[in-house]
């Protein structure tokens, strides 16, 4: 099997790919480890980070939030792109056909709002301001990312969210192939992670 680590950059995250992410992967003969970054995320701890595990295993990715960076002073001209362009640079040069960056725009909740009435559901609340929210900004990913307007932020305004709890139940309850259909991001993730099962 394909030995793949994630590096998550917490228990929610963590969660996810336990229980959903990793039995997928299975099915493409890859399996699945975890590393947990419990938050601190930075360019040169991830780059110690996984510099120290490259070597145990045949690819590194990543699921990292873009606000995580964010809230750390990203620069205004930062996008997803050249972050995860840094991460790879900060992976040794002989191991960086084994790193696969990924960030998530612009944060883990967005991928909740693939389906308004599960969402709702899981969170014991109405679905008509997750409705609001999806016909105004369409595409998922792009649900932006200030400290007031965050997709955590959103949701912890109008319920009581328990991250660790709710994320990973309530994306079961959506399914890989609805979120897929609603971030394309993911999905390009996704399906190249499968690939590597296939090579």
């Amino acid at each position: 099997m394909v030995r793949l680590l994630i590096s998550v950059e917490g228990s929610s995250e963590e969660k996810f790919i336990d229980e959903v992410i990793a039995p997928h992967l299975t099915g493409f003969d890859i399996s699945v480890s975890v590393q947990n970054m419990k938050g601190k995320i930075g360019l040169d701890r991830i780059g110690t980070k996984l510099n120290g595990l490259i070597y145990s295993y045949d690819y590194i990715t990543t699921l990292y939030d873009f606000y995580g960076f964010k809230k750390k002073g990203l620069g205004d001209n930062e996008t997803k792109e050249s972050l995860e362009d840094k991460i790879k640079n900060k992976i040794k040069e002989t191991q960086r056909d084994k790193i696969i960056p990924y960030i998530q725009m612009y944060e883990f909740e967005a991928l909740l709002f693939s389906d308004s009435e599960k969402m709702a559901d899981g969170l014991n609340t109405n679905k008509n301001w997750i409705d609001e929210i999806l016909n105004k900004f369409g595409n998922i990913e792009t649900i932006n990312n200030s400290k007031e307007t965050a997709p955590s932020k959103r949701i912890g305004k109008r319920c009581a969210y328990i991250k660790t709890t709710h994320a990973s139940n309530i994306l079961k309850k959506i399914g890989l192939t609805e979120i897929r259909k609603k971030c394309q991001g993911f999905d390009a993730w996704l399906t190249h992670l499968e690939s590597l099962g296939t090579v």
